[in-house]
């Protein structure tokens, strides 16, 4: 075997607002890339080179990223691709293929598993899809000189007559402590580039930190495709040591645990907590909780061990329409425990979701009422969006009106029309429930306190008010009856 090959990995830049308008997700919310951090950590250990370009944290024009990449001289490039970032992210392989016919071009993330073969048909500048839970597949592919073949399971490629080879699902990884950190050091800038929401922290450096794989739910929104739906987790001292490498090394002191089911196992989360505290490493944290693994006890537990907030995953105020889509949802428990929440001192986080199949202008009316009927300390609202690898993707035509445009499946644009309903419409009502929720009282009262819960949430608004303000007013545009809702120029249409 000769030298070992280099692999550079890529983040794409992609879409993650309004199309059009300026992103103020690169001022509100910067993740690191999880899934290449620990790609690269794992071919780093295994002895290959490896490097991080993202495009998404530190944007450059298209011909000076090519150069970039070009300059690492890699013998693969691999790209990370949710539904909104694959357009991006294929251009530019595209545009590296021209340069270098030689090198392999690969792709991973939840779009291109849940699309491999219709990828591997329709965009020829794409040589090798990693198909699923990647570390194990790459590594044994790159132990294989990049030539891709039936005996690595987890791969999607062309055969030799040009047709579609899968070489079937790799099993998940069960144990998860067998992975090293994440390369966090293949990040320039981290972790000052990579910011957390705002007003979802009390203090920085602040980062998110992923404890688990997995969910057993079967939400019929969620896309499930990469992890699947064995849960498996850290172990405990794990997580403690890999804490303590981050405030030492990082100087971290938040941490927005990024788990669909962290509080799933009470003994490991007590143990977590246990081990935290006595270590005393000045670190808290921020996860999501389902309203029936949360009791009062595990949220005292959590209080103790530095928890300053909780998301909940309520999607909807109206109880029919959100049973057809969430497994196991009671709104009455959700209330019980946003109740629990602020009675401990955690903060209360509502996620929920407008323009889902079935939805209604009383199911609208009753998820504003239920946000503003209990003790939500702050509310997210997404535009629901139909991913190709959730569950009602594949029926979604019976419900509505579907513009499968993938730059603009993102969450922050209104994709899918229910049956009843104009885009203009549901713009109106997702700007009435914000509006509703911070305009009274205790909506100011929220922001007015984290002058001292989280002074740089408000530093940061401060410096960027001018960004706010455009993307507040386009908002408001895009609710008035005759707004145009013409995509970029450029934008896909490969989906239709």
């Amino acid at each position: 075997m000769g030298q070992a090959k280099r692999i550079t990995f890529v983040h794409p830049q992609g879409e993650n607002w309004i199309a059009g308008t300026k992103d103020i997700v690169r001022i509100a919310n910067v993740m690191p890339p999880h899934g290449l951090l620990m790609l690269a950590a794992v071919a780093e250990r295994a002895g290959f080179p490896a490097t991080i370009l993202d495009f998404f944290a530190h944007p450059l024009p298209e011909d000076q990223a090519v150069q970039a990449v070009l300059a690492t001289q890699p013998d693969a490039i691999g790209f990370s691709a949710t539904t909104a970032g694959f357009m991006g992210g294929y251009r530019l392989a595209v545009r590296l293929k021209q340069a270098r016919p030689d090198v392999p071009i690969l792709f991973g993330g939840p779009h291109p598993t849940s699309l491999w073969s219709r990828l591997l048909r329709e965009f020829h500048a794409l040589d090798i899809i990693v198909v699923g839970e990647g570390e194990a597949t790459l590594l044994e592919l790159l132990q294989a000189d990049l030539v891709p073949s039936p005996d690595i399971a987890g791969l999607a490629y062309r055969g030799p007559e040009g047709e579609s080879v899968f070489t079937g699902p790799r099993r998940p990884l069960s144990d998860l402590d067998l992975l090293p950190y994440p390369a966090y050091e293949k990040l320039t800038g981290c972790p000052a580039a990579y910011t957390l929401p705002i007003f979802n922290y009390p203090r920085s450096p602040a980062t998110t930190f992923i404890t688990s794989r997995g969910c057993p739910y079967s939400c019929s929104y969620c896309d499930r495709s990469v992890f699947g739906s064995s849960f498996r987790a850290h172990s405990a001292e794990y997580l403690v040591d890999h804490l303590a490498f981050l405030g030492s090394r990082y100087g971290i002191r938040h941490v927005n645990i990024y788990d669909d089911n962290f509080t799933l196992q009470k003994p490991r989360v007590e143990e977590f907590v246990e081990k935290l505290r006595s270590r005393n490493l000045g670190i808290t944290f921020n996860c999501i909780g389902r309203p029936n693994h949360l009791d009062s006890d595990l949220i005292r537990t959590l209080k103790r061990g530095g928890c300053w907030m909780i998301n909940l995953g309520v999607e909807s105020g109206d109880q029919d329409l959100i049973s057809t889509h969430r497994t196991r949802s009671d709104l009455e428990e959700v209330a019980e425990t946003v109740h629990r929440l602020r009675e401990a001192g955690i903060r209360a986080k509502g996620l929920f979701m407008i323009g889902i199949p079935g939805e209604t202008e009383e199911s609208i009316a009753h998820t504003g009422a239920y946000a503003l009927r209990h003790p939500f300390s702050d509310v997210n609202l997404t535009k629901f969006t139909p991913f190709p690898g959730s569950p009602i993707y594949h029926t979604i035509l019976e419900h509505g009106e579907f513009d499968e445009d993938w730059e603009k499946m993102n969450c922050a644009n209104f994709v899918f029309i229910p049956r009843g309903f104009t885009r203009e419409r549901l713009e109106e009502l997702y700007l009435r429930f914000y509006r509703a929720f911070y305009k009274r009282p205790a909506g100011v009262l929220n922001f007015v306190s984290m002058l001292w819960k989280s002074p740089e949430s408000w530093r940061r608004v401060l410096g960027n008010a001018g960004a706010f303000a455009g993307a507040a007013r386009q908002m408001k545009l895009r609710a008035t009856p005759g707004a145009s809702s013409t995509p970029r120029p450029g934008a896909s249409t490969a989906a239709r």
